[in-house]
C-alpha cells in the first residue's frame, strides 16, 4: 500500500488550522485533525479520488481533494502520496 507524507507547508497549514479552531474549543480542534487525517488516509486505497488541479482552477501539477470547507492539494509519486497544502475555503488559494 502506498504511504502518505505531509510536506512542510501542509504540516504548517494543519497546525495553523488547529490553532485557529483551538481558540474556540480543544475537543473540536482535536476532532478536526482526527477526521481530516482519516479522510486523507483514504488516498492510500484510491490515490486518484481527487480531481486534477487544473480542472479546479489551480495552476499546478497536482490533484485536489475537498473535505467539508477545506481543500487538500496532493501529488502522487511512485513511492508515496505527497500532501502539499491543506487550506480553508476562506483562503484565496487559486493559482497557488
Amino acid at each position: 500500500m502506498i504511504s502518505i507524507k505531509y510536506d512542510k507547508r501542509a504540516t504548517q497549514d494543519l497546525e495553523e488550522l488547529y490553532l485557529l479552531i483551538l481558540e474556540d474549543k480543544k475537543s473540536v480542534a482535536d476532532n478536526f485533525i482526527y477526521k481530516i487525517d482519516n479522510y486523507i488516509s483514504l488516498l492510500k486505497i484510491n490515490p486518484e479520488m481527487g480531481k486534477d488541479c487544473r480542472e479546479s482552477g489551480f495552476s499546478r501539477d497536482c490533484r485536489v481533494l475537498y473535505y467539508k470547507n477545506y481543500t487538500i492539494l496532493y501529488k502522487i509519486t511512485k513511492t508515496h502520496i505527497s500532501i502539499k497544502r491543506v487550506m480553508s475555503s476562506k483562503q484565496n488559494y487559486k493559482g497557488k
